[in-house]
């Protein structure tokens, strides 16, 4: 597969995740989960069904290929990843954690991701769990001041 743009990205995590329940998803909930027109999702569409990543039925339904679930589930997998990160060790507000792993999803490289997957694993072990929790009491308390 070619590497993605950012927005591309997007488009096909969002048809992912929409995809998930029914198998399909439809351009009108792209356009609301993303907040961008329709028009947008439609020139999205295209680009991501000529590389083989989903099929469109005009004025239908969105379905991926298998291609484009695998890659969908990937890019999913990054963002959830990224967003328990600043989430659970981070102790960041869960809406801001969610505008940074959109950002970050596509900035980091494989070896970092699992770094900071690996890393979330170990803050979150028993042993360490105490030390996260003191940390983010530290830091709550230079929030309040």
């Amino acid at each position: 597969m070619k590497t993605l743009s950012t927005s591309l990205e997007d488009y096909l995590e969002a048809a992912y995740t929409l995809s998930r329940k029914d198998g399909f998803c439809r351009a009108t909930g792209i356009s609301r989960q993303l907040k961008v027109s329709k028009p947008s999702v439609n020139a999205a569409v295209k680009a991501l069904a000529a590389r083989g990543l989903l099929e469109h039925e005009r004025y239908g339904y969105i379905r991926l290929s298998p291609s484009g679930t695998k890659a969908g589930a990937e890019i999913a997998a990054r963002h959830l990843l990224l967003k328990d990160f600043f989430i659970s060790v981070l102790a960041m507000d869960p809406g801001q954690a969610e505008l940074d792993a959109c950002r970050a999803e596509h900035a980091l490289s494989p070896g970092a991701l699992d770094r900071v997957g690996a890393l979330a694993v170990f803050l979150k072990s028993a042993p360490r769990r105490r030390l996260l929790q003191a940390a983010r009491s530290a830091v709550s308390a230079r929030r309040a001041l």
